[in-house]
């Protein structure tokens, strides 16, 4: 597999990690903010829940743990501390990038294979050192860093779901269906032909599952409500036609 790398998108320059993260936590927080007023924010003794004030916008953080170790090094570098390794990384969260008369920490694209592809600032850096020469040079590093994302939006061109759907099976539209997908309701008729239940809806919370059944993700919910013409996700009936899918680009 190919490792972890930072584009620093000004320079072109790679910074690439000595070992893959076992682990990628990814947050998403929505734009929502509570309503305030002139004497603070605006509630009730009577409210379940604050009212809430929706700003759109959001925010995604990744959260990255990275391991460095001298032993680990090339065999081409001469490395007797680890922050020879790790600083670069820590440069990322200094205000080292002027954009209009301000400087500001520099934007860098997240690079991993061809599966992460995310442009974002690095917000924070911790270090943790749990071995040490004689001299106490740290040998061994566990950093973990905090990636803003900026710039793109999770479902438009270059966003991580925009990505992650290049790389799903295509579905043919065109093509005659290749199964037929029932959806089980209460009292809902059986088809005399196909014997799967119609006339029932299905709560849109359950597309994916659909999907699931149907092409074995649950990412193809909409070209499946596509082939069967369902413009409203809410009014979901069966039994759905389901279409063949094509080779994976």
């Amino acid at each position: 597999m190919e490792r972890v790398a930072f584009l620093i998108e000004d320079t072109g320059q790679h910074i690439t990690c000595l070992l893959n993260p076992e682990t990628v936590v990814m947050t998403r927080t929505a734009g929502v903010a509570s309503r305030q007023v002139s004497g603070g924010r605006l509630t009730g003794a009577g409210l379940a829940d604050d009212p809430l004030m929706f700003t759109g916008g959001g925010r995604t953080e990744l959260k990255l743990d990275l391991l460095f170790d001298v032993d680990l090094a090339p065999a081409h570098l001469t490395v007797r501390d680890v922050r020879q390794m790790t600083r670069a990384i820590w440069a990322l969260a200094e205000n080292s990038a002027e954009v209009e008369r301000q400087f500001r920490p520099p934007l860098v694209m997240l690079l991993w294979g061809s599966a992460w592809s995310i442009p974002g600032i690095i917000t924070e850096v911790a270090e943790r050192f749990d071995r040490f020469a004689t001299d106490g040079s740290p040998l061994r590093s566990w950093l973990r860093l905090t990636l803003v994302r900026v710039g793109t939006a999770a479902d438009r061109e270059g966003g991580e779901a925009w990505e992650l759907q290049q790389r799903l099976p295509p579905v043919d539209l065109a093509a005659p269906p290749v199964g037929t997908l029932g959806i089980a309701g209460d009292g809902a008729p059986a088809d005399p032909t196909t014997g799967a239940p119609t006339g029932a809806t299905i709560d849109p919370a359950q597309l994916g599952l659909l999907s699931r059944r149907a092409f074995g993700t649950e990412l193809l919910w909409k070209q499946l409500l596509h082939y069967n013409g369902v413009e409203d996700p809410l009014e979901v009936s069966g039994p759905l036609a389901v279409p063949p899918l094509g080779e994976t680009p």
